[in-house]
């Protein structure tokens, strides 16, 4: 069956636009999301310089270190570092959920996460702005085309979710196995 923005709407942080797929805001406040480093590992590649360190504190480019009692660290510095703060109490405190130090990732592989917070925001823009919101993050949109923006957040996961649709996912015969294992197949 295809994914539409009917039977499947966004769960991420997302506006509507009058002209296209709503705009999806999904990143994490952190150098490279914590599954990328999952991914690395696992096919043995190095990573950038910058993105982690390992249980002593010492910056690594080895993900297994990071994974084993390391840390990831923050985007952009310090300004980075206090926007995953806010998302830290957000996302953590004010649910009750695990902060990002307090849990093991070793004893949760895959998609098994060790209570983590979740904290979501729905605002009505009808409510706020009015009706032309969507008009408004239209011309937000063709303005920054128009001075050289090539892509918006979340076109990728769109043009992704079609081509999926249409064509399926392609998995790497370990990955398959693997989930074939798990599901008891």
């Amino acid at each position: 069956m295809p994914i539409d923005r009917c039977s499947a709407p966004t769960r991420l942080p997302s506006l509507p636009r009058a002209d296209g797929e709503p705009i999806v805001f999904d990143l994490a406040t952190s150098a490279i999301a914590h599954g990328d480093v999952q991914i690395a590992a696992r096919k043995g590649e190095r990573l950038s310089p910058g993105m982690g360190v390992d249980s002593l504190g010492q910056p690594t480019e080895d993900p297994k270190a990071i994974l084993e009692g390391g840390a990831l660290l923050p985007f952009g510095g310090h300004k980075g570092s206090a926007l995953s703060m806010m998302v830290e109490l957000l996302a953590a405190a004010l649910t009750g959920g695990n902060f990002s130090f307090e849990f093991d990732w070793s004893n949760h592989p895959g998609a098994k996460t060790p209570w983590t917070g979740q904290l979501l925001i729905v605002i009505d823009p009808s409510k706020a702005a009015g009706q032309n919101f969507a008009e408004r993050s239209q011309e937000l949109v063709r303005q920054m085309h128009g001075v050289g923006l090539k892509r918006l957040p979340g076109d990728r996961r769109h043009h992704q979710r079609s081509k999926s649709a249409a064509e399926g996912i392609q998995l790497e015969a370990g990955v398959l196995a693997s989930l074939r294992e798990l599901a008891g197949l």
